[in-house]
């Protein structure tokens, strides 16, 4: 696990919104690494996991997250959504109506949080190709 500082700032809120993030993961095990939460790196005030690295969020409430790797890759999104439908997928639907822009089988859900998007995407060589798509209300 890389150790890199905690920033400043806190993405988190009260309000019902999520940040949603899909992507290409190899494995189960790789996917479960990226998001997995280190506590003895969040004690000592720096990310606690992977993906927070990559895009500059020092930690997410577990009980207000859903992670979901899908058995094949699709461009589709109510294939891809599927067992992570917690927020308003009509939203994401109206922001691409034909479809993903590539396919994915990876979708992450960060719940009660409301990411800036600082970072779009990431291109990890360890873990894969994950993309930042939105914020949206969440149920």
């Amino acid at each position: 696990m890389r150790e890199v500082e905690q920033s400043d700032i806190s993405y988190s809120t009260d309000k019902n919104l999520c940040s949603v993030f899909v992507g290409v993961c190899k494995s189960q095990e790789l996917f479960e690494q990226y998001w997995e939460k280190d506590y003895d790196l969040l004690w000592d005030d720096c990310i606690g996991f992977e993906m927070g690295v990559d895009f500059g969020i020092n930690t997410y409430d577990e009980d207000f997250a859903v992670m979901v790797l899908q058995k094949g890759l699709t461009d589709q999104i109510d294939e891809l959504v599927k067992d992570a439908e917690v927020f308003d997928v009509d939203a994401l639907k109206r922001m691409y109506p034909d479809g993903l822009d590539r396919q994915y089988n990876a979708i992450v859900v960060l719940d009660r949080m409301a990411y800036d998007g600082n970072v779009r995407e990431v291109d990890n060589e360890e873990f894969g190709y994950f993309r930042f798509l939105g914020v949206f209300d969440s149920f």
